[in-house]
């Protein structure tokens, strides 16, 4: 009887394993087939847009020689182009995430916060690939001052814009993890900060800060203060995806509580809301005021490098000594900074390098955790 109930058992659990093993294979087919549609999708997008980016410029160019830079000219449409296609790609493709059971997730967040977080991501890759324009066709106005082309040429310029702009943001929108929200984020900052600093008339704002330039007026400081708006809503995007992250990977590492995933969901949305706030507070309207929403960002995030040993101690060793390191070094050059050997421009550019540095590093090592975690429940795991 022991012998018999013993095989029985064995032939349960053996039938559970192919169960398991086979609801995980028809997970990696499903997942191949989305991104094969996705493909497909992103190269439908693309031609539409294309088409689209022709009637636009036949209808804005016709019959006349079309400048470059300046005025009605090439580069203004491209910026347009490329913002608008590039929002309407982005959010089309991250409503239809959902469907891609590696984000699975996306289907079960509530309408409200769904529209804000779709809002974020293609806003933010809006800005980033209208921006990007910007300095290309500003670029070329340097380069070819005065430059002329025909109507042809301009519109067939303005439909490539479009139809890579339409490419690219559904491609980046299909799949968004934590680490890529990173390089989103820092991508945000760096175009922005570029654009502001290529418009500025003020020629000694690197001897101040970087915060002079959004308090300067017109086009630089529109742009910078967008720009850290824009930061925030990613960096609040960012905070839903981690806390998602350590939820998962607490299925199978008991020390990752709810109460630690919300310490670092807090700490992030904190993070975003000083951005935000260091925008709707420029220096000029509140000097005070805006060295509250800067500084603070500092103190909340060098709090969480100092405390993570504490709020995730699952994470490995290597990663909680860098964040250490990575705290020593922003101390460092405060140091540097207070006796007078970096500007506050070299401190904040040294501060920013560092922290999106080990920011990459976490999230790909969460993202490393979750895969491992997967692999272990589903023993045949396809990588």
């Amino acid at each position: 009887m022991a012998h018999g109930a013993w095989s029985e058992a064995i032939r349960f659990e053996a039938a559970a394993v192919r169960v398991e093993r086979q609801l995980h294979r028809r997970g990696v087919v499903d997942a191949r087939r989305f991104a094969a549609r996705t493909e497909a999708r992103a190269i439908v997008v693309a031609t539409l847009a294309f088409a689209v980016g022709l009637a636009a410029g036949a209808i804005a160019f016709w019959g006349r020689p079309v400048p470059v830079w300046e005025g009605a000219s090439v580069g203004a449409a491209g910026i347009a182009v490329a913002a608008s296609i590039t929002l309407a790609a982005a959010a089309v493709s991250y409503r239809l995430a959902a469907r891609d059971p590696r984000q699975a997730w996306l289907g079960d967040i509530t309408r409200s916060r769904r529209a804000w977080m779709t809002g974020a991501l293609a806003l933010s890759l809006a800005g980033v690939f209208g921006m990007l324009q910007w300095m290309l066709f500003h670029a070329a106005s340097l380069i070819w001052p005065g430059a002329v082309v025909d109507t042809l040429t301009a519109t067939v310029i303005v439909a490539l814009v479009a139809g890579t702009s339409g490419y690219m943001g559904f491609e980046v929108a299909a799949h968004v993890t934590a680490t890529k929200l990173v390089l989103l984020l820092f991508t945000v900052v760096a175009v922005g900060f570029a654009v502001s600093v290529a418009t500025t008339q003020d020629d000694g704002w690197y001897q101040l800060n970087f915060s002079v330039l959004g308090g300067s007026g017109g086009v630089t400081a529109a742009v910078f203060n967008v720009t850290l708006i824009l930061a925030g809503g990613v960096t609040a995007l960012l905070a839903l995806y981690l806390l998602t992250g350590l939820e998962a990977w607490a299925h199978t590492e008991p020390r990752v509580t709810r109460a630690r995933g919300l310490v670092v969901y807090g700490v992030f949305l904190v993070l975003a809301a000083c951005f935000i706030g260091a925008a709707l507070v420029p220096v000029t309207l509140s000097q005070i005021g805006h060295n509250i929403f800067a500084i603070g960002m500092a103190v909340v995030f060098g709090a969480l490098l100092l405390g993570l040993r504490w709020v995730l101690p699952c994470l490995p060793w290597p990663i909680v000594l860098l964040g250490l390191a990575v705290a020593g070094g922003i101390l460092f050059s405060a140091t540097l900074f207070w006796v007078g050997y970096y500007t506050l421009v070299t401190h904040e550019m040294v501060c920013a390098g560092l922290v999106v540095g080990w920011l990459l590093l976490f999230t790909r090592t969460l993202a490393a955790a979750e895969r491992t975690d997967r692999a272990v429940t589903v023993p045949d795991a396809e990588s």
